[in-house]
């Protein structure tokens, strides 16, 4: 997923597993545990991308992560439809 500016917003990993943030909580950028990443799926074509929280912090300030899906946009150029992950890092 990139910023709508272009920036380059990904991970240098990926996590072992990952769920689908339900938008149920408000849940913030700042709030998620330090071995959790942060990620995006598109609803388009279903790619999938792991983001850089401090990146995404940095650009977006201290986002809901509820209303941080309508602000990514995926390669294919859909910004409608997508969802937020949430990784977690293997030990």
């Amino acid at each position: 997923m990139r910023h709508r500016r272009g920036i380059d917003l990904r991970a240098p990993f990926a996590p072992a597993i990952h769920r689908e943030h339900d938008g149920q909580q408000y849940d913030t950028v700042k709030s998620l545990l330090e071995w959790e990443v942060l990620g995006g799926s598109c609803g388009n074509c279903g790619r999938v991308a792991w983001l850089d929280k401090r990146v995404v912090e940095r650009e977006f300030g201290n986002q809901y992560l509820m209303h941080l899906a309508g602000k990514l946009r995926c390669a294919c150029g859909n910004k409608n439809g997508n969802r937020i992950l949430i990784g977690t890092l293997p030990r």
